[in-house]
């Protein structure tokens, strides 16, 4: 909480979860130990009855209240993401989605969800889908053979927890972002906790003076890791071992422990704390993410974000006595029948508030989103000149912002400002992008296929959105086009120093792509990128550009670098759109002519047989950036543009290729 408050000291406060998993495998495996060494079985029904009164009454009133956060104080461009961040939180899979998104590389303008949190509650709970399932197995097979149930559940967890630590360190080597969230990631840490667990009788017969060292050492190692550990810091992977290792130490030596430490840990404030953790857990983190990106849109001071911590303890004391108690120990529920029946209704009624949510969602002003339908001239086509035919366009045309063009309450805007966020070029779609954390390239082709002249398009999201007007200009001119593109990755020999592994991919990926244009020679390259220069300068980026630039350029091909687009400083766009229908001016951000522009302008000025062009004029004219251009919205996510008002672009994207192609000639 501590961490998610902002405080600077608590750089590794999100280990505080690796801690929660392994007291949950502790004490849950504990519990069913004893069932099972009482009864020889695991009673199912009675187990995940149990749990659906001690988690799911919080859980779902937290879910609803943070729906009706959303609605009150969130853009209304976020209900509908949230809305199935609440579903599946509900269903105790929103982990999975978390994962997803967090390599989703058309998710970029994607905030922290106000139940993000959920996703540590759905990693327990599949985890006692299956470890039920296997003590069943481990019941059968001491009630058979007769040998003790400890080892037997210890082998169990083994099998469980040494594959999923070996794959927690390889997943979070390749992919930290994924492995944090996914399941079979964390397994591991609550086998730990079952582990000791299942040691209980042999750490009861500890010397007490070694119960306690153990208690102090397990605080140490859990304590330095809260605050050396970095949110730079890849996990969960083997970093993870020291705040999980820490608290097992605890566990052990807690039974025959003494001293002061143990007085403090079982002090009246600390039980206090500890009877409310789940709820203070669960009311948190939606405080602290509204009023950070609801209540201070621009970020809120720390203090703010302290005070959501603290606003979330007298809410976590009412639900635990006025909500969790009083459902949990009822006595129609005490029969497995209706504590079932408790746990569906509650899991069907945060489903229910997610789809409230969504339809709470405002309409906003819409046309078709086919420009070619509307009447007239949209999109960049407003800012011709009267006199100029938008199939033919002169290479020097300068846009004019006449009356209309950028109106300030448009009566129409396309795409829906709620769902500008799916349009995006037709190669997502088409399988032809490779992910931000993926290693596979990928070629497709398009223009004429099977012409002779050829067109290679390599880079990342940024050469990416110009592709339906390469594609076109090539089935005009007789090219073939081939496609290579990977997000967040330029064609580029020279990459930012980084610890991420994805910056190892995306230098094989450029390697191997490079191979593949250098073999097929084409007649013509495009490229463009996002990525700038940063600490290093653009000189070396550039120099990046330019050794895979130069050798094709000396054998004939000709090479244009398209202009990286501006982007918004102070969040997307298309939200405040949204907010601001009919004020729309407000949204509109200085064009900086895009962060990657001047690492590719001067790697065209050292290569022979290369040239730039530039569109940035028609999306930013007169160096400011609508949020509306004739009807259109000319963005998406950050500073890509949407996929509609690229469509709107042919006639000006045809005049400077060719005129580019002229140049670099």
């Amino acid at each position: 909480m501590a961490y998610h408050a902002g405080l600077p000291l608590v750089t590794g406060g999100f280990a505080g979860v690796d801690v929660f998993f392994v007291l949950s495998g502790f004490l849950i495996t504990g519990q069913l130990l004893k069932e099972v060494d009482r009864t020889g079985r695991v009673d199912l029904p009675a187990f995940y009855g149990r749990r659906a009164k001690r988690l799911l009454p919080a859980a779902t009133t937290v879910l609803i209240v943070t729906g009706l956060l959303t609605w009150l104080l969130l853009p209304a461009t976020r209900f509908k993401e949230i809305a199935w961040d609440i579903a599946l939180s509900a269903l105790y899979i929103v982990n999975w989605r978390l994962a997803d998104r967090s390599v989703d590389y058309l998710a970029e303008d994607s905030q922290p969800s106000p139940v993000q949190h959920y996703w540590s509650l759905a990693v327990e709970e599949q985890f006692y889908v299956v470890w039920p399932l296997v003590l069943l197995l481990v019941g059968l097979v001491v009630t058979r053979t007769r040998l003790p149930l400890a080892p037997v559940a210890t082998v169990g967890l083994l099998a469980i927890a040494v594959p999923s630590l070996v794959w927690s360190v390889v997943h979070t080597a390749s992919s930290p972002a994924t492995a944090y969230f996914v399941t079979t990631t964390r397994l591991w840490e609550l086998a730990l906790g079952g582990l000791v667990a299942c040691g209980v009788a042999v750490w009861a017969s500890l010397p007490r003076l070694v119960g306690s060292l153990l208690v102090v050492l397990g605080l140490v190692v859990l304590l330095t890791s809260l605050f050396v550990v970095t949110s730079s810091t890849p996990w969960p992977g083997s970093a993870a071992l020291l705040p999980t290792v820490g608290t097992a130490l605890v566990l052990v030596g807690g039974a025959r422990a003494r001293g002061p430490v143990v007085r403090l840990l079982g002090s009246a404030p600390m039980l206090w704390v500890g009877a409310l953790s789940y709820s203070l857990y669960l009311w948190h983190w939606p405080l602290v993410t509204v009023v950070e990106q609801g209540v201070y849109e621009d970020g809120a001071p720390m203090w703010a974000s302290v005070a959501a911590v603290l606003a979330a303890f007298p809410l976590a004391w009412a639900g635990h006595h006025l909500i969790e108690n009083p459902v949990r120990f009822a006595t129609p529920f005490k029969r497995t029948r209706n504590a079932l029946a408790l746990g569906g209704t509650l899991t069907a009624v945060g489903a229910v508030a997610a789809l409230g949510l969504v339809q709470l969602a405002p309409s906003t002003k819409q046309v078709d989103a086919n420009p070619e339908t509307a009447a007239g001239r949209v999109g960049a086509e407003v800012l011709l000149p009267q006199d100029v035919d938008p199939d033919e366009v002169p290479a020097d045309v300068r846009p004019v912002v006449g009356e209309g063009a950028v109106p300030d309450a448009p009566e129409a805007i396309t795409p829906d400002p709620l769902e500008v966020t799916k349009d995006y070029p037709p190669t997502y779609d088409q399988n032809c992008v490779d992910s931000v954390d993926g290693n596979q390239l990928k070629e497709c082709t398009f223009g004429q296929e099977g012409a002779k002249k050829t067109i290679a398009v390599a880079g990342d999201s940024k050469i990416d959105q110009w592709v339906p007007l390469i594609d076109a200009w090539a089935r005009d001119h007789g090219y073939e086009v081939r496609t290579y593109l990977k997000s967040a990755c330029p064609y580029n020999d020279q990459l930012m120093d980084s610890e991420d592994a994805r910056w190892k991919d995306c230098h094989d990926w450029g390697q191997e792509v490079h191979e593949k244009i250098t073999a097929q020679q084409p007649d013509l390259l495009l490229t463009s990128s996002l990525v700038a220069g940063g600490a290093q300068g653009d000189d070396k980026v550039s120099q990046g550009y330019e050794t895979f630039w130069r050798p094709l350029a000396e054998k004939g091909t000709t090479v244009v670098a398209v202009a990286d687009t501006a982007g918004p400083t102070d969040g997307p766009q298309y939200e405040c759109v949204a907010e601001h229908l009919d004020a729309v001016g407000q949204c509109a951000f200085e064009d900086d002519g895009g962060r990657g522009t001047p690492a590719l302008e001067q790697a065209v000025e050292q290569v022979d047989g290369a040239a730039m062009m530039s569109l940035n004029d028609f999306v930013c004219p007169e160096g400011t950036c609508p949020a509306v251009i004739g009807d259109v919205l000319p963005h998406r996510q950050g500073s890509h543009v949407s996929n509609t008002y690229v469509t709107t672009l042919g006639g000006v994207f045809d005049a400077r290729l060719e005129a580019a192609i002229e140049e670099a000639r």
